[in-house]
């Protein structure tokens, strides 16, 4: 058992740890995982938007450059009389268009075309002289342009030149003014192929993966990685799918050919075409990679200490458990006089060694408390079976006393003695009513009828001096009150009042309602009981009241005294019940006997009437 609760403390503990280090893995995944995509956006749209911006910067210093470097050839003497006179010689014509071509072959691989028009529509290619006349270019988009004061950029547009391959191109239209008067004379058109251009811009700076394409306002690819794409209408290109969301203010993700990717998408100042950056978001998010891995390995690791430290941690923990364990169960076998051995330490296990210590105390303690309870109930109840054995005994003496009296008053009769016959026949009905063990509650009518046979018994004694008075309502002959309570007290009176001046004295009894109590007096004239004797009788009824274990049992020859049935009263009705003693000196004494009031129904009558038959017919 020792093993097995060691066993899976620890293996809950270590289970308990790989949880909680589980949890912060997903965690920590989770909040890198938000925070690189966001940083990752934040890049890719810097990024963006330093192609963007140094792809304007590049178009725009090209174009500059452009016309700077035409600027000469523009004002040259020739240039400047071809544009300006009706029409010009072959010698003539053939030298501009040696300096068209120098101009194009020094280092300008982008330039497709270039052709001088005068306001005139006199023409000259950069072909050759057969090539320049103005009907092979009539379907330029250029050739119809009015002659303008600035620079003119029409955008990209596949050429239409004879005998030469198609280009997707952007045409650079540059006024030419005369140098004398300032006045527009005519044109340069420069045929630029935009993908030349930007290549010769270097590398865009958007990853291994990641490039830049630039697609026009009428949707034409002017330039991707993939020449064969340039030119086209991006419909009819693999890019049709691919969704420009033209002026986004932030980079956004969208799903192509099976990946994703951050776009962003920029509007070039000069051009007015769209510069799109589109990276893969796996390589954006290579850091994050690399935080999950090292994630990974410190969860790894973690683990791996978790699984190797925290046995031998618990295994510290769980030795003191088992100790507890096993004394509570040394306790639970019987044993109390187990303890806990305290350590030094001020910890939580202290202060449950100190309240396993208290408890098995307090056990102790109870059980001894238990103990001597069960003892006394025993000595209880073997009192209560010598007491049962003494009435089953003494149940055999009034029977003979019973038959005695009852001869004695046969014979009283047969011998015309009535006052012997009368003493008999009282006598026997207070003795047989003392004797029944029946009814513990009588009803008033039946106490006073015992107490009335006893009147008489003592009249027949006392004839002349003896007087007794009985003035009790008959609406309170039906109340319940306990069994033997008036004749006690009667009894008592004539003791003390009655026979110490020779049978002289009067008894009266009377009862009223109080507040839903019933209380009865018995008065007597007799010489009153002195302060200190009252005194004692108060505390022997305060004694016998107080009467509750099995130890405090009443004096049996004083069992029909006044503190009998006081404590009868109290532990029948309550501490409010009872008997109370005044006495005034030479004046006489006043029992009063306070019971609730209770009426008995009709089926108590009824069994009373029936036990007093039996009781007449018995004798």
């Amino acid at each position: 058992m020792k093993i097995q609760l060691l066993h899976s403390i620890k293996s809950r503990m270590t289970l308990a740890f790989l949880l909680v280090n589980l949890l912060s893995l997903v965690l920590a995944l989770s909040i890198a995982s938000h925070l690189f995509n966001n940083v990752a956006a934040k890049d890719f749209m810097r990024l963006s938007g330093d192609a963007a911006s140094r792809f304007n910067y590049d178009i725009d210093f090209y174009i500059k450059r452009l016309m700077q470097s035409t600027a000469g050839f523009m004002a040259s003497k020739d240039v400047q009389a071809y544009l300006k006179q009706e029409k010009s010689t072959p010698e003539e014509t053939e030298a501009i268009e040696n300096e068209l071509q120098k101009f194009a072959a020094t280092d300008r691989p982008e330039i497709a075309g270039m052709f001088l028009m005068s306001k005139q529509s006199n023409m000259i290619s950069i072909f050759s002289y057969y090539y320049s006349r103005t009907g092979f270019y009539s379907n330029e988009p250029w050739f119809s342009l009015p002659f303008r004061s600035e620079p003119q950029i029409i955008p990209t547009h596949y050429t239409n030149y004879p005998n030469q391959s198609k280009y997707a191109v952007v045409s650079v239209v540059i006024p030419i003014f005369d140098i004398d008067s300032i006045e527009i004379i005519g044109r340069l058109v420069v045929d630029v192929i935009p993908k030349q251009v930007i290549e010769t811009f270097g590398e865009a700076g958007l990853g291994e993966r990641g490039y830049p394409l630039v697609v026009s306002s009428d949707d034409i690819v002017v330039y991707h990685p993939d020449d064969t794409y340039v030119g086209k209408p991006r419909s009819a290109t693999p890019l049709s799918s691919f969704q420009l969301q033209k002026g986004a203010d932030e980079a956004y993700k969208q799903e192509w050919n099976g990946e994703s990717w951050y776009v962003s998408v920029n509007q070039s100042n000069r051009m007015n075409w769209n510069i799109v950056s589109i990276v893969p978001t796996s390589q954006m998010e290579e850091g994050l990679k690399a935080v999950r891995n090292a994630i990974y390995v410190s969860f790894l690791v973690v683990s791996l200490i978790i699984m190797a430290v925290v046995p031998l941690l618990t295994h510290q923990f769980v030795k003191r458990v088992v100790r507890l364990k096993n004394m509570m169960a040394m306790v639970a076998m019987g044993d109390l006089k187990v303890r806990a051995k305290l350590e030094k330490r001020q910890d939580e296990f202290q202060y449950l060694y100190l309240g396993f210590n208290n408890m098995v105390s307090r056990l102790q303690q109870l059980m001894g408390e238990v103990y001597e309870l069960q003892m006394k109930e025993m000595r209880l109840e073997l009192r209560q079976k010598e007491a049962l054995i003494r009435a089953l005994q003494n149940q055999i003496n009034p029977h003979l006393l019973y038959n005695t009296l009852g001869i004695i008053k046969s014979m009283a009769y047969f011998e015309n003695v009535p006052k012997i016959e009368l003493i008999a026949r009282n006598l026997a009905d207070v003795y047989r009513y003392t004797a029944r063990f029946e009814q513990a509650e009588v009803t008033l009518r039946e106490e006073l009828d015992i107490m009335t046979k006893y009147f008489e018994i003592i009249h027949l004694r006392f004839p002349i001096n003896f007087s007794r008075s009985v003035f009790v309502n008959d609406r309170f002959h039906d109340c319940l009150c306990m069994k033997l309570t008036l004749q006690p007290i009667v009894e008592n009176a004539v003791k003390y009042a009655i026979e110490p001046n020779g049978g002289a004295g009067a008894i009266i009894v009377s009862a009223y309602g109080d507040e839903g109590d019933l209380v009865i007096e018995i008065a007597d004239n007799g010489k009153g009981i002195p302060a200190p004797q009252l005194e004692e009788i108060h505390l022997m009824l305060t004694e016998a009241a107080s009467m509750r274990s099995a130890d405090a049992v009443p004096n049996p020859h004083s069992s029909l005294g006044l503190a009998n049935v006081h404590a009868r009263l109290v532990l029948k009705y309550g501490e409010r019940y009872g008997i109370r003693i005044d006495s005034f000196i030479g004046k006489g004494t006043v029992v009063s006997v306070r019971i609730p009031m209770r009426p008995a129904d009709s089926d108590q009558l009824r069994g009373n009437e029936s036990e007093i038959v039996k009781s007449d017919k018995a004798s």
